[in-house]
């Protein structure tokens, strides 16, 4: 059972004529189910660059405006997330992108002005896993090949007048990435990634 709620309240800001309405803002997400997602892909000849995902997501919730007095998230992510990306890919005349990701709970807040006071609460119980199996060749560009499970990732960008954040994990994470590349003309990063808890916070 998935359920997500959002709440917003508007507040009138009195201080001069004409000020701008300043917001209240709450978001709740609770995933009790398990999220899966699989993607098998074999691409070849092609005159141009290739992107292949493969991505699972317990919540997520994407928070951008001006001016708020408080931004309230609360994420419960009670379910698994699993990730699984299998791809062949050849003759590729630009870059080549594959990504598996699974993620339990994900938070981005941004305010172009001011995000007053800001609390941002995610629990993950069970476990985020991401595989990546690739073969990539022939390619003239530059290839990325990425296998990331996140349990919790918070991205706060607001000037603020407190924050408050909490992330708690109690869940296994598991990344595996195995990829083949041979034949490329530019860069190649390969990358497998399992992160607990992340949080980022800028702008203040």
């Amino acid at each position: 059972m998935t359920t997500k709620i959002l709440i917003i309240t508007a507040v009138l800001g009195v201080a001069t004529a004409g000020a701008a309405h300043a917001q209240s803002i709450g978001s709740g997400q609770s995933n009790n189910a398990s999220v899966r997602s699989q993607l098998n892909a074999t691409i070849t000849d092609v005159n141009n660059s290739v992107s292949v995902t493969s991505a699972a997501i317990s919540n997520s919730v994407t928070i951008d405006g001006g001016t708020a007095v408080s931004l309230n998230n609360n994420q419960n992510a009670w379910g698994g997330a699993s990730s699984q990306l299998n791809a062949t890919i050849g003759d590729v005349s630009k870059d080549v992108s594959a990504t598996s990701a699974a993620i339990a709970n994900s938070a981005t807040i941004k305010t172009s002005d001011w995000g007053g006071a800001i609390t941002n609460t995610q629990v993950a119980y069970n476990d985020p896993s991401a595989t990546l199996n690739s073969t990539i060749s022939d390619v003239s560009g530059a290839v990325s090949a990425t296998a990331a499970a996140i349990s919790n990732s918070a991205t706060i960008d607001s000037r603020l007048g407190a924050l408050n954040s909490s992330q708690t994990n109690t869940a296994g994470v598991s990344a595996v990435a195995t990829t083949t590349v041979r034949d490329v003309s530019g860069a190649v990063t390969n990358t497998a990634a399992a992160i607990g808890n992340s949080l980022t916070v800028t702008g203040f």
